[in-house]
């Protein structure tokens, strides 16, 4: 009885682990989107399993990545909103 509980616990515990593995099922639209939101949250670390616990160097690692990463956007966010901007007075010139 205790060796099946302490399988069972030992299978419990190690099922997180295999838990996030993204399987692209079909073809359609829905199915892609669902598969890229998979492996988008993996890739940016919000798939729910907690790295930092495990070492605390690659959480470090871990937000100056990600603290790039928003950065890099912020810049592509500024460029596009200057390019707006240039256009809306390119069209209050015209009036």
């Amino acid at each position: 009885m205790r060796s099946m509980f302490f399988a069972t616990l030992f299978s419990l515990l190690a099922a997180p682990l295999y838990g996030h593995q993204c399987v692209l099922s079909g073809t359609d639209a829905s199915d892609i989107t669902i598969y890229n939101a998979c492996k988008n949250d993996l890739v940016m670390g919000m798939d729910g399993h907690d790295k930092s616990a495990t070492s605390a160097p690659s959480a470090a690692d871990d937000t100056s990545q990600r603290l790039i990463l928003l950065e890099a956007e912020n810049r592509q966010l500024q460029a596009k909103l200057g390019l707006l901007r240039n256009r809306l007075l390119d069209l209050m010139k015209d009036l």
